[in-house]
């Protein structure tokens, strides 16, 4: 999932020439991880679905894990020190996440097949295979928010991965001013994660099946977010 946007931004202000940023802190990296860990440590979770989440992980090969944007907090902490892959943006606030999330136990892929083209889905394709999966937002790095995108579907096709869908929901939380309204849960609070039936893709799909199967998700998905908040 594309993690360069809302609780991860680390560009400052200018301030001429004592221009500050938060990355020339080497430390900071590993503090933001231990803090983002003792948040949703501290909440109480449910887990709906988990015969569905179960299902993905016996599966011996990549799994793809997708969520809508504004779920990424929760699911990062939920798959934390799995070794599963993340997307992460090429610009200088992607360096200081992908540090923040290596010290989350993930490997990031740098860059988005959607701006990189054939030869970026390509190489994320390579390492997708050669790791348990990772996870992916269905919306996208930039939106519109809860309309799946075609690009989780063609990583799916050609990995033969099983799209996992989930979403969360979290009582108290706050929703960031953010394109994606981005949900952080409160310390202490009741967090309740939800897994869908696997979807899987066709090699041999059509442009049509394809357009049907992403209609699939992003009902599911949806679905997932009201069967969270109901859960609260």
């Amino acid at each position: 999932m594309n993690t360069t946007g809302s609780i991860f931004q680390s560009q400052g202000k200018s301030h001429g020439r004592g221009r500050f940023r938060v990355e020339q802190l080497p430390f900071v990296p590993r503090l933001a991880a231990f803090l983002f860990r003792m948040l949703h440590g501290s909440c109480k979770y449910t887990i709906v679905g988990k015969e569905y989440e179960d299902e993905a992980l016996s599966f011996q090969g990549p799994k793809l894990f997708t969520c809508w944007h504004f779920a990424y907090p929760a699911v990062l902490h939920h798959f934390r020190d799995n070794d599963a892959m993340v997307m992460v943006s090429r610009s200088r606030d992607g360096d200081w996440a992908t540090r923040v999330l290596e010290q989350l136990g993930y490997h990031c892929f740098r860059g988005s097949p959607g701006k990189g083209g054939s030869t970026a889905l390509r190489q994320l394709i390579n390492q997708l295979k050669k790791g348990p999966g990772g996870g992916f937002v269905a919306d996208g790095s930039q939106g519109p928010p809860l309309i799946a995108q075609k690009g989780i579907l063609l990583l799916a096709r050609y990995t033969g991965s099983p799209l996992v869908p989930m979403s969360v929901a979290a009582k108290p939380c706050w929703r960031l001013k953010s394109w994606d309204k981005t949900l952080v849960a409160k310390p202490f609070s009741h967090l309740v994660i939800a897994f869908g039936p696997l979807i899987w893709v066709n090699r041999d799909a059509s442009s049509e099946e394809l357009e049907v199967e992403r209609k699939k998700l992003e009902v599911s998905l949806n679905a997932l977010t009201e069967q969270a908040r109901g859960m609260l």
